[in-house]
């Protein structure tokens, strides 16, 4: 009777234990799923995070969603996705890495939008001064003591502009012994705030985000190719549509205009 008594005790804390189990991993994945359902991922291009964090800011979209921001180059953001991070929006600073990522079956058909437009300046500290001549007869070593700065043309658009306007006026190849290339547009920025570098090449919204630097001179736009910002959607879901089509808003076009952007909607 006792050896009964014993076995049913452990068949029922058994039970007891098994019952607890799956309520906990059923409430764990309900949970889970709802975080899921509710956390949209925002690849966003380096330039734009000062916008793009007081877009996120606003009172609609706190209210409706979780978000999470992941900010770099747009190539390196690309590259992630392209290797299988988790992404709902992304935004880019050109169309070569909006392609890339359509090439590779990656994006929501017919979702890639322009969202911004923007130019390229010449930047160096407050206290310093530059003479540049945007003509190919003029001697470009003569403007640079030490290093100057862009982004990587490889993966930064900031960067493959920026060698675009060199490159029309053949200075590239004349001084690419003295670019420091820099991981975003961002870092650009830094180097020429920290007086690492004699100048750089940003974009004017990154420019005038510093009251350490000021702008020396505005490219000629002539000499690259239209600077434009392009938005994406690669989930196909509530959260993500109402982020995505937020960005397009009137609100949201205010905040780019705001921050030194030209808008296309």
């Amino acid at each position: 009777m006792f050896i009964k008594n014993k076995i049913e005790l452990k068949s029922k804390i058994y039970n007891h234990y098994i019952f607890l189990l799956l309520l906990i991993f059923s409430l764990g994945f309900q949970f889970s799923c709802h975080q899921t359902n509710n956390n949209v991922k925002l690849f966003a291009a380096a330039g734009t995070m000062l916008a793009v964090d007081e877009i996120c800011a606003s009172d609609e979209l706190i209210n409706n969603i979780s978000i999470e921001k992941n900010y770099a180059a747009s190539g390196a953001l690309a590259r992630q996705i392209k290797a299988g991070a988790d992404a709902s929006v992304y935004i880019s600073a050109n169309k070569q890495w909006i392609d890339f990522l359509a090439d590779n079956n990656l994006l929501i058909q017919n979702s890639v939008m322009q969202l911004a437009k923007n130019k390229l300046v010449v930047i160096c500290l407050k206290d310093k001064n530059i003479d540049i001549d945007f003509c190919q007869d003029f001697n470009i070593t003569s403007a640079i003591h030490d290093k100057i700065s862009i982004g990587d043309p490889k993966y930064v658009p900031v960067g493959t502009y920026a060698k675009q306007a060199l490159d029309s006026l053949n200075w590239f190849k004349q001084i690419e012994n003295q670019i420091i290339l820099a991981k975003d547009v961002t870092s650009v920025l830094h180097y020429v705030e920290l007086g690492e570098c004699d100048w750089g090449i940003v974009y004017y919204s990154e420019a005038i985000k510093s009251n350490k630097v000021k702008i020396a001179y505005e490219i000629p736009t002539e000499l690259y190719r239209p600077i434009i910002f392009y938005i994406a959607l690669l989930k196909d879901n509530q959260q993500s549509k109402y982020l995505y089509h937020y960005f397009q808003s009137q609100q949201a076009q205010e905040i780019f205009n705001k921050h030194g952007f030209v808008t296309v909607n």
